[in-house]
């Protein structure tokens, strides 16, 4: 510290140290565009969180592995991860139980959408909760001019948010990380708190 005229000390300003994040996807185009905005769209909203997004494209305990490989590799580089944290849909995986059971052991959060991640994206643009077949969610998210192609739309309402994590904890009352919940949810706004600051 230095002084200054007049007896006044100049202080250092305090950092703020941003809360770091790894989210791993199952899927590799549509999820890690999603957490890529969100975090853009947040981080305008004053929120300090440094998220890194993943897509494996793999099934969900090959999601959850590969989140420990990389929060592993993070750590030993002097890099930890807060929160290491996996989005997955139920489909028809075999393999979302033994993701589960991994998930509780190396304290990775597990946030899973039922039947997948378009209900998700739907809950943006409707309140609508009616279980749709994977096809038929896939042209309704189309339709509504939310994806194109597996991919987000340029005018994705992402500032719907809000609405989009009501509906879900409405919908899912006892949401939890790690949790199957009933058809149609989504286990999002966990990650969406965490993004925000909660613990």
């Amino acid at each position: 510290m230095s002084s200054r005229r007049g007896g006044r000390v100049k202080r250092r300003p305090q950092r703020n140290f941003a809360r770091r994040i790894l989210v791993v996807t199952e899927g590799i185009r549509t999820e890690p565009q999603y957490v890529e905005l969100l975090n853009r769209y947040l981080r305008s909203k004053s929120t300090t969180a440094v998220v890194k997004s993943m897509g494996v494209g793999a099934d969900p305990f090959r999601v959850v592995e590969k989140s420990i490989e990389l929060r592993d590799v993070a750590a030993s580089n002097d890099k930890q991860y807060d929160f290491c944290v996996c989005l997955v849909d139920v489909d028809d995986h075999s393999t979302l139980e033994r993701a589960s059971r991994l998930a509780e052991r190396e304290s990775v959060l597990l946030l899973v959408s039922n039947l997948k991640f378009e209900v998700w994206l739907r809950w943006h643009s409707e309140d609508k909760r009616s279980a749709l077949s994977s096809s038929q969610l896939d042209r309704q998210v189309a339709a509504l001019k939310l994806t194109s192609e597996k991919s987000l739309t340029p005018r994705f309402p992402i500032e719907c948010v809000d609405d989009a994590c009501r509906i879900a904890r409405s919908t899912d009352p006892a949401m939890k990380a790690g949790r199957t919940g009933p058809n149609p949810s989504s286990a999002m706004p966990l990650l969406v708190d965490l993004m925000r600051g909660a613990s």
